[in-house]
C-alpha cells in the first residue's frame, strides 16, 4: 500500500509548479511558521481532553499532560498505518493500563468511546460541509452522489451509538455471532463490560458526554482555522466556500487505506485549488506544510513511544509503583 502510494504521489507531483510553490514557501516568515505550529499545538490538548474526560467520568483520572503525550505516541503509529484515525489505539490502551494500571476493560472502553465520538463528528461536519457545497452550486462537489454515501455511513454509525448507549449491546451481538469461529468466551465478556461501561457513561454522565461531543465539534473548528491561516500565510485568504471545499478534500484524503493519506492527498489538493481558480502552487504548498508538520509531530511521537517501551520507561513505571 505504501509503495502505491508513493506511486501515486510521484505521478500527481511530476507536472505541478514546483517553483512557484517554492516561492510561496519561502515567503514563508519565522512568525509565519511559529503560528502554523503554535495552532497545532493548542489542538493536541482540544483533541485529547475528550480522552481525559471519559477516563474521569470512568473513575480513572490521569493527568493531561499525559494524556496529551501518550495522544501524540498512539498518532504516530497511526501516521504509519492504514487510515490515520487506527492503528495507534492499542498502544494508548497499553500506556494508560501499564502506566496508570487502570483495567485493560475501561481503558478499552475510554479510547474506543473516544475514536467513536470522534469518528462521529467527522462524519457529521463532513456531511454538512459537502451538503453546503452541493447547494450553493459551486466547486467539483456540485451534485455530487458522495454526500449520499457519507449521510448513509453517519446513519449506521448513529445508530450504532444510539444502541450502544441504550442497553441493545450490538458488539456483543457481533462477538456472539463469531462464536462459531473459535472460541469467544474472554471476548464477549470483555465486550460485554465495557459496553455496560458505555450505557452507565450515558446514563449518569450525561452532561460529561454532552461536553465529549462539543469538544469533538471544537476540535474541527480548530481544523478550519489552521487551513483559513495556512493558505492567508501563503497569500491567498479563502472565501468560506473555497475553505470548505479545501477542509474537506484534505480530510477525505485522510481516510483513504494509505499510510496518512499518501499520495491522494498529493493528487487531490493541487487539483482542487486549480479548479477553484487559485492555482495549483497553492495546493501544493499546502500539502507541503501539511507533510511538514505531521512528520514533526511523528518524530516527536515516535520518541514518546520508543521512552515508554524501553528499559528506561518501564523503570520509571516500577519506581514509581514501588513509592
Amino acid at each position: 500500500m505504501l509503495i502505491f502510494g508513493l506511486a501515486l504521489a510521484w505521478h500527481a507531483l511530476k507536472g505541478v509548479a514546483w517553483a512557484e510553490a517554492w516561492g510561496l514557501l519561502v515567503g514563508l516568515g519565522p512568525c509565519a511558521i511559529l503560528s502554523i505550529l503554535v495552532i497545532n499545538l493548542l489542538m493536541l490538548p482540544v483533541m485529547t481532553t475528550r480522552l481525559w474526560l471519559l477516563l474521569r467520568t470512568l473513575d480513572r483520572p490521569v493527568g493531561l499532560l499525559s494524556v496529551c503525550a501518550y495522544r501524540c505516541a498512539a498518532n504516530a503509529v497511526s501516521y504509519l498505518t492504514p487510515g490515520p484515525h487506527f492503528g495507534g489505539e492499542p498502544l494508548l490502551v497499553y500506556l494508560l493500563h501499564n502506566r496508570h494500571e487502570i483495567p485493560v476493560t475501561a481503558a478499552t472502553t475510554a479510547v474506543a468511546l473516544d475514536r467513536l465520538l470522534e469518528l462521529i463528528a467527522s462524519l457529521v461536519v463532513l456531511t454538512l460541509c459537502l451538503i453546503a457545497i452541493a447547494l450553493t452550486g459551486g466547486g467539483p462537489f456540485a451534485g455530487s452522489h458522495e454526500v449520499g454515501i457519507i449521510i448513509a455511513i453517519m446513519v449506521v454509525f448513529a445508530a450504532l451509538l444510539a444502541a450502544l448507549f441504550t442497553g441493545g449491546r450490538p458488539l456483543a451481538r457481533l462477538v456472539a455471532l463469531g462464536g462459531m469461529f473459535g472460541r469467544i468466551g474472554p471476548w464477549l465478556e470483555a465486550v460485554n463490560q465495557g459496553e455496560a461501561m458505555a450505557e452507565a457513561l450515558f446514563q449518569q454522565h450525561r452532561r460529561k458526554f454532552f461536553l465529549a461531543n462539543l469538544l469533538s465539534l471544537s476540535h474541527w473548528l480548530g481544523v478550519f482555522a489552521e487551513f483559513w491561516l495556512m493558505a492567508f500565510l501563503l497569500g491567498f485568504p479563502l472565501s468560506f466556500g473555497h475553505l470548505t471545499a479545501i477542509v474537506v478534500v484534505a480530510r477525505l484524503a485522510f481516510l483513504t487505506p494509505l499510510p496518512a493519506g499518501i499520495g491522494v492527498l498529493e493528487s487531490a489538493l493541487p487539483w482542487l485549488t486549480a479548479t477553484l481558480d487559485q492555482g495549483s502552487a497553492l495546493g501544493l504548498s499546502l500539502c507541503l506544510i501539511i507533510r511538514f508538520r505531521d512528520v514533526l509531530f511523528s518524530l516527536a511521537g515516535l520518541l514518546l513511544t520508543l521512552n515508554y517501551l524501553t528499559c528506561r520507561g518501564k523503570a520509571d513505571i516500577i519506581n514509581r509503583r514501588s513509592d
